[in-house]
């Protein structure tokens, strides 16, 4: 597994901004609710703020992160620092925005302002970010969220080592909508810090990875039924300890083994109740390799997680991660993932559930300035303690057109279902114009 950090490499300033702008918009119109769920798990590299890919021709870049010269905005200089400020401005309709069952929809108004900070010396850099994501519903009042997030992340180039540092402050929310959630009256507030360290050395054929992460998250109280019920015996703090080993079987082929133990803290228990306290260790071995039209990421495993509380026992079951990006032509991406893993759970009594997902997603330009992409998901959990089963499924289509350096103009329409105790369906229409400097 790659080093769960994410900081931005040093590129020239103006082939660098067109993708991060335009990632941003595709991705951050077509999966709000999806994006906030992966956060509420324990995957460390889902904390933070994804890398922007390279753009040029070398192995990971796709048609959204390939620069367009044409239209990437110029950026501001300060300094040592090359400043990219954005802010998009969106209108649309929310058939369901609080995530319950048959639940109103409204008129939703999106305003979400960015800014990234960022300096390279060689294969050494730094990056800041900084983003806010406020939503607005004048019809279902109680949809109001504002979400926010700051991270920094640093890369030092050490001869043939490198020493990545990052780390991330969210504020959150979380629905009825999402795998694993509480069907609450309103999107309930979370907060996750973290902090990750990984130190990649090793030349040659043999090279080793020992990263270190740790995460808090904490829950403000949920409206259930109108009636307020606090949340604190889902506050807890994890951490998180890997070592991923690469041994270079071909020029473009590597074989990888990951270990990686996890800690997990429960700091404000409810009285009397069973701790959910546990420690884990899961191994996923396997091959990564590519050869520019197709990329493989292949890793299967084990993930037991053993409780403090004998009433919960052992959580075991098969683990895997599995990527496919298919590149036909300069203007076709096709990524398909596979993930299993353990994941806590928001319901009390229940220890945790067994994530499954699948997601197949086509990026294609149509044209230079006209990107579309089209996404279809499912996910499963199967939870412990007899909790049952939840499954959910989505499908989105978005399209941007870049209209000149600084403006681009997104469309996106998204398709959920939840299959729980509680079937909860939602669409989300949005059009968004995009400004960036």
């Amino acid at each position: 597994m790659h080093a769960p950090l994410r900081t931005r490499a040093p590129r020239h300033p103006r082939r660098r901004l067109a993708p991060a702008a335009l990632a941003a918009a595709l991705l951050g119109l077509a999966a709000p609710a999806a994006r906030a769920q992966a956060f509420a798990g324990t995957s460390f590299a889902a904390l933070f703020p994804p890398d922007t890919t390279a753009p040029g021709t070398a192995p990971g870049v796709t048609v959204l992160s390939r620069a367009r010269p044409l239209y990437t905005p110029l950026g501001l200089r300060l300094g040592l620092l090359e400043a990219r400020p954005r802010l998009n401005v969106g209108l649309g309709y929310d058939s369901n925005p609080t995530g319950l069952p048959h639940g109103a929809g409204g008129l939703v108004l999106r305003t979400a302002p960015a800014l990234s900070l960022g300096a390279g010396w060689g294969q050494s850099g730094f990056g800041i970010d900084l983003g806010l994501d406020d939503r607005r519903v004048p019809g279902v009042p109680t949809a109001d969220r504002t979400d926010w997030t700051a991270a920094a992340g640093l890369r030092l180039q050490l001869g043939p080592d490198q020493l990545r540092l990052a780390v991330a402050a969210r504020a959150l929310h979380e629905d009825g909508s999402q795998i694993g959630a509480l069907p609450t009256d309103r999107p309930l507030p979370y907060r996750v810090t973290a902090l990750s360290a990984a130190w990649r050395f090793g030349g040659g054929q043999l090279s080793l990875t020992p990263a270190l992460g740790l995460a808090t998250w904490r829950y403000d109280p949920a409206s259930l039924g109108g009636v307020t019920v606090p949340q604190r015996y889902r506050d807890r703090d994890v951490i998180q300890g890997e070592i991923t080993a690469r041994y270079a079987l071909a020029p473009r082929t590597d074989l990888v083994l990951v270990v990686r133990g996890t800690g997990s803290h429960y700091v404000a228990p409810q009285p009397e109740a069973a701790s959910r306290d546990s420690t884990g260790i899961s191994v996923l071995t396997g091959a990564e390799g590519g050869d520019g039209v197709l990329h493989l990421r292949l890793l299967a495993g084990w993930e037991q997680r053993r409780f403090a509380a004998t009433t919960y026992g052992t959580h075991a079951a098969p683990i895997a991660e599995l990527q496919a990006v298919w590149q036909p032509s300069a203007m076709t991406t096709l990524t398909a993932t596979f993930s299993r893993r353990i994941e806590d759970a928001a319901q009390e009594g229940v220890a945790g559930y067994t994530e499954t997902a699948i997601r197949l997603r086509l990026d294609r330009e149509v044209r230079r300035n006209l990107l579309v992409s089209i996404e279809a998901g499912l996910q499963q959990a199967d939870f412990t303690q007899n909790g049952g089963h939840e499954t959910g499924t989505r499908a989105a289509i978005s399209a941007t057109w870049l209209l000149n350096r600084w403006l681009h103009l997104s469309a996106a329409e998204t398709l959920t279902q939840l299959h729980a105790t509680n079937n909860v369906a939602r669409s989300l229409s949005l059009i968004t114009l995009g400004l960036g400097w």
